[in-house]
């Protein structure tokens, strides 16, 4: 069954992603979803639905699939089939803030195992954050 992990938003984003973080530490579990919150019941049926919308761009970036939804101000990041985290999908919506922010919600959709759905939901957390440090002018 899929695994609906739900990270926590911040402030302020950048669109680039890099390749995932070293896994992180041994942590609590991440809470789940009871059901999907990304609109879809697979990453396999995001990425279709998403191939056939109009307008949604997409690249290859360290062997992941980023699809750019412009209209829905959200990016999308398919892991390769060798990740462990394979199958998932990591869905990052941005919505505009005060005074030039942004603030981001994250959803993830996995159906690896736990310990790999988490340890994917903490290195796009990590890298939420290093992206906003970034955008704060901290190091």
């Amino acid at each position: 069954m899929p695994r609906l992990l739900r990270g926590a938003g911040w402030a302020a984003v950048t669109l680039c992603l890099a390749a995932a973080a070293p896994p992180a530490p041994p942590a609590n579990p991440i809470a789940e979803a009871p059901k999907s919150t990304i609109g879809y019941t697979t990453a396999e049926a995001a990425l279709a639905a998403l191939r056939a919308k109009p307008g949604v761009t997409f690249a290859e970036q360290d062997g992941w699939t980023i699809a750019t939804d412009d209209a829905d101000n959200a990016v999308w990041s398919f892991p390769p089939e060798h990740d462990p985290a394979y199958p998932a999908v990591v869905r990052r919506q941005m919505t505009p803030g005060p005074k030039g922010s942004v603030s981001v919600q994250m959803d993830v959709l996995c159906s690896a195992s736990k310990t790999a759905c988490d340890d994917l939901v903490r290195a796009f957390e990590r890298m939420n954050e290093e992206a906003r440090r970034q955008l704060q002018g901290g190091d």
